[in-house]
């Protein structure tokens, strides 16, 4: 009898636990606002994608996405704080690849790990980057480049926005893939840089295409090559070092999604998705393109396989060259 008198009061409580009667995480997701950390100040390539991603995140769930700089120390007080949040998919972080796959053998004692620390989500948008030269640099392709850099060793400089910086890698990968004895001349930034080299004070460097595309049209500077393996609708007639026969050479600047390690890959799944859809719209991707970032979205295997491809290549740089961070 007493069990019997048991089983009415227990039947409620099994039908309140049944998998069936309990939505997923992912299909209840998002329930309340998100916060999407973007490591640098206001105006740059993050603020811009996370202002975007998320002005359109709310219009698609009807949830606030806010967006939260936290710059300072080369944008690690930022990353690190993404990585210290819960894995519960309301904490996003948007950041340069830099941060991810040249620090990671520049900086070993930072106090975060990419794989162990964060999902990577998806690609958000790539920027191409181009090669530059002095007008007083007797050159106008890669191959009288190279030639006249053969022809003349240690005297053609380069110049970089700082030691480390993905544009300094560039060009000492460049020195190393073309056999070339390039030098070294590091900045605080691209606009210095830029300025050194249209005064002729350096020979050449690498920069973004919305950066540097002003001063090409102005004939201030001689455009020689993109990094990337396919030739950009922002400068079409400009070939790639790739076309040359600098195979490593796809190495456009990008911009990606993370989300704390342990966020259940459902809710990666979900969050991927939605961002995707956003940045194919072709109203956002107008937007954005009109910045000079080409939205671009894949899946977190596909990210993750990149991120690792690229810290490779990177590390190999750093080791063979002995670059050491400021």
């Amino acid at each position: 009898m007493l069990l019997a008198g048991l089983l009415p009061a227990m039947q409620p409580v099994a039908e309140a636990q049944s998998p069936a009667s309990s939505p997923s995480p992912a299909q209840a997701y998002p329930s309340h606002p998100v916060r999407l950390v973007a490591p640098f100040p206001p105006g740059g390539p993050i603020d811009v994608l996370a202002r975007t991603v998320g002005e359109q995140f709310t219009r698609r769930t009807g949830q606030p996405v806010l967006v939260e700089n936290l710059p300072g120390a080369g944008g690690n007080i930022g990353i690190e704080r993404v990585a210290r949040a819960a894995p519960d998919g309301y904490t996003w972080l948007f950041v340069p690849q830099g941060n991810i796959t040249i620090n990671a053998t520049l900086m070993p004692d930072m106090p975060f790990n990419w794989e162990r620390d964060f999902a990577p989500v998806t690609l958000v948008a790539t920027a191409p980057n181009m090669l530059v030269v002095s007008p007083s640099l007797p050159v106008t392709n890669y191959r009288e480049l190279a030639a006249f850099a053969r022809a003349n060793p240690g005297k053609v400089s380069y110049g970089s926005p700082g030691i480390g910086s993905s544009l300094h890698l560039a060009g000492e990968l460049l020195r190393r893939e073309a056999g070339i004895d390039i030098v070294h001349v590091p900045y605080k930034g691209t606009t210095q840089a830029l300025a050194d080299l249209i005064g002729g004070q350096i020979g050449m460097m690498f920069g973004a295409v919305p950066t540097l595309m002003p001063q090409v049209r102005a004939g201030k500077v001689r455009a020689i090559a993109l990094t990337v393996a396919a030739r950009s609708p922002a400068a079409p007639d400009l070939p790639t070092l790739v076309e040359s026969g600098l195979r490593d050479f796809d190495l456009p600047s990008w911009y990606g999604a993370l989300v704390p390690a342990r966020t259940p890959p459902e809710l990666v799944a979900r969050i991927q998705a939605e961002i995707a859809a956003i940045v194919s719209a072709p109203d956002v991707q107008r937007t954005l393109e009109a910045q000079g970032l080409y939205p671009l979205a894949n899946s977190p295997a596909e990210f993750a396989a990149r991120i690792r491809r690229e810290t490779a290549t990177w590390a190999r740089v750093i080791r063979e060259t002995g670059i050491r961070a400021e």
